[in-house]
């Protein structure tokens, strides 16, 4: 019988050459708590607030958006249809993710340090301004996609 959580397709942050989300092997970088200052709230954050479905909805064309990267990445490059997520993703934030342990030497982080994560590392580009629409709106729609696939496991291992 067929595995139907098993992964489908390719994950192309995954495969030959250079993985830009890689914590070990030659393409990894060694922890650098320094670059976490990059990716850390600042003292005193307080997110864009705008409309929620607003929000959502650009942050939808933004996942889609290689123009954020400086290497044509965008974020639906490695998170395609559930591809990329560690089962952890489905857990509240903040929590302990691999890659902001491994290369940036954080503990835990929320959403939106997450999205700045993926900002500096696998799309080599600057984070986005902390009080900006942009990261209000990654962070509202990969909060409705986290909820997403949440409610159904086999999406977290890659599955549909």
């Amino acid at each position: 019988m067929k595995n139907p959580c098993a992964t489908k397709g390719c994950n192309p942050c995954a495969v030959k050459g250079c993985n830009p989300c890689a914590a070990a092997g030659k393409c990894a970088a060694k922890p650098n708590p320094c670059a976490a200052k990059r990716v850390t709230r600042p003292v005193g954050y307080q997110p864009y607030e705008g409309n929620p479905c607003a929000l959502v909805a650009m942050g939808k064309k933004l996942f889609n958006d290689t123009s954020l990267s400086s290497n044509g990445l965008a974020c639906s490059t490695c998170h395609n249809n559930g591809a990329g997520y560690n089962a952890t993703f489905a857990d509240a934030y903040p929590h302990s993710v691999a890659m902001a342990r491994d290369v940036f030497g954080m503990g835990t982080v929320h959403l939106d340090e997450m999205v700045q994560i993926c900002m500096v590392r696998p799309m080599a580009t600057e984070p986005l301004p902390w009080d900006g629409e942009q990261l209000a709106a990654l962070t509202a729609y990969m909060a409705k996609v986290q909820t997403e696939l949440a409610a159904n496991p086999c999406a977290l291992k890659g599955g549909e």
